[in-house]
């Protein structure tokens, strides 16, 4: 009988990262609508600070940095991402 998998932490984690690492998201969306969702946020300035969790390699972070003047922080469950 085969063992039965219980938790996701019995994936191989790093052949998982490994895969996604090599596109430039992770996840649903586009710069679209990074760009709209960002549009809901009012007052930004230079001396803001935008913490993008869950980053992944970052695609909406570097769409991000291109529209803001403040600081970004990407951060990633994952380090490799």
């Amino acid at each position: 009988m085969s063992k039965e998998i219980k938790s996701i932490h019995e994936f191989e984690i790093e052949l998982i990262c490994d895969y996604y690492s090599n596109f430039e998201r992770q996840g649903p969306g586009s710069p679209e609508i990074t760009r709209k969702a960002l549009s809901f946020i009012n007052n930004l300035s230079a001396s803001s600070s935008i913490a993008d969790i869950g980053c992944g390699t970052g695609g909406q972070t570097m769409e991000l940095a291109k529209l803001v003047e403040g600081k970004i922080t990407g951060l990633d469950l994952f380090p490799g991402l």
